[in-house]
């Protein structure tokens, strides 16, 4: 932590500066947080340290301040003042550590709830999103669709030959190259909020592009494709006649389609077929003559 964030004020003067960091150092909160230390000024215009901005009127008053900290860092601060010099008790100032204890495992409690939901979400592996929050990402997208009229598409991603590998190598190198291949899918797509990656499940990749129509999510597929064939993965490293390549298939939901999750997923997922028995290492769009043998709709994602 380098700096605070006031969270809580009463006096007008403070509505101001809500956004403003007070960092280390500066005014009593920040020479608080530096110390690790409680701070109890009978007179604050005596306390040269006292102001945390240049602008601020210097005014007599009396302070009390403490650190909310855990057995490893300073998580905030807690501090109160007073106009009037010499108003705070002593008794007054152990009330407040003893708050200040509680506050901090109320404050370390939440940060470890917090912890505990992201990786409930993120793929531990890959560092990638999981299957249970793509579906809910897809669920958003496709309501924001509803509202907007605005297209959205899909990218289902499977390695080639990934069973060979870990035959070969073993399950090992195979992990190794799924992790590998997070990080390397996000670098590949567009920046920002527009393209979201997610594994899938196994060797199985997807990527949801919002506000995409299929040519544009054809071209991210592509450079992605071009991305892991390019990519020096480890096992390629260690054996250079070894290659890493991946199969792309692209769905989309239009501006007049009322398609399901299951059917968007199934839509990619059959044209991932496609490309693995096109030869592989490619991508393919949809198109209702493509078929999977042996499908069967799941309903269960239907009714999420």
């Amino acid at each position: 932590m380098t700096g605070l964030e006031a969270i809580y004020f009463l006096s007008p003067h403070l509505h101001s500066r809500l956004a403003e960091t007070v960092y280390f150092d500066q005014g009593a909160p920040g020479v608080i947080a530096t110390r690790g230390e409680p701070l109890f000024l009978e007179d604050t215009d005596i306390f040269d340290g006292y102001l945390h901005s240049p602008d601020e009127r210097k005014e007599r008053g009396s302070y009390i301040g403490i650190p909310l900290r855990n057995e490893n860092r300073i998580e905030g601060v807690m501090g109160f003042s007073r106009r009037k010099p010499s108003t705070f008790q002593v008794k007054e100032f152990d009330l407040l550590n003893t708050l200040s204890n509680l506050i901090s495992a109320g404050l370390e409690k939440a940060e470890l709830f917090k912890k505990t939901l992201e990786l409930a979400r993120v793929d531990e592996l890959t560092g990638l999103l999981n299957y249970r929050v793509l579906l809910e990402k897809i669920e958003e997208e496709i309501r924001r669709k509803v509202r907007t009229g605005r297209e959205f598409s899909f990218i289902m991603i499977d390695i080639d030959d990934f069973k060979r590998i870990n035959d070969r190598y073993g399950h090992l190198e195979g992990s190794r190259l799924i992790a590998q291949m997070g990080p390397l899918l996000k670098s590949a797509v567009r920046t920002g909020s527009t393209d979201t990656c997610f594994r899938y499940g196994g060797e199985e990749f997807s990527v949801m592009l919002a506000e995409t129509e299929i040519t544009e999510a054809t071209a991210v597929a592509e450079r992605v494709r071009q991305a892991v064939e390019d990519y020096p993965f480890t096992i390629k490293v260690a054996h250079p006649y070894e290659r890493v390549t991946i199969s792309l298939g692209v769905s989309t939901i239009d501006q007049d389609s009322t398609k399901a999750v299951s059917e968007l997923i199934h839509e990619a997922d059959v044209a991932l077929y496609r490309s693995k028995s096109l030869g592989k290492n490619r991508v393919t769009c949809y198109c209702r003559s493509f078929s999977m043998p042996g499908y069967q709709a799941d309903t269960n994602l239907n009714n999420q």
